[in-house]
């Protein structure tokens, strides 16, 4: 069997290359509410990458400041040629405030969390 899908990231927007534009969203699969909220935290995980977390209690004053200079960087003309060039495409980044929620939105049922450790780990797939 072939299969070809592709899971949107974030999930709002549609790749607009011809060849992805045609394929199913993996989501479209899915068999039930703790297959989505699986999917759900794949996604979020893909989406935030690796986000920078300050300790609760951080002042505002430096926490503003890093968020200002990642927008800033992101407006950046010789940042953004710099990214196309090693990357191939543009930077598509996700705002402090978009991670934060995000990260809060990530399903936390203890039964998706379980079935989601072992999709992603070594053992072999749980039957459907």
């Amino acid at each position: 069997m072939h299969l070809h899908a592709i899971i949107q990231i974030p999930k709002e927007e549609r790749h607009t290359h011809p060849v992805f534009a045609k394929l199913p969203e993996l989501e479209s699969f899915a068999k039930s509410d703790k297959e989505r909220k699986i999917l759900a935290m794949f996604r979020t995980f893909r989406m935030v990458g690796s986000p920078y977390i300050l300790p609760p209690g951080t002042p505002q004053e430096p926490s503003s400041i890093l968020r200002d200079a990642f927008r800033k960087t992101f407006k950046d003309p010789a940042f953004l040629r710099e990214f196309k060039k090693m990357v191939g495409d543009d930077p598509t980044p996700l705002t402090p405030e978009g991670q934060e929620k995000a990260i809060k939105d990530i399903p936390r049922d203890s039964d998706v969390i379980a079935l989601f450790k072992t999709i992603a780990g070594n053992d072999p797939l749980p039957q459907r």
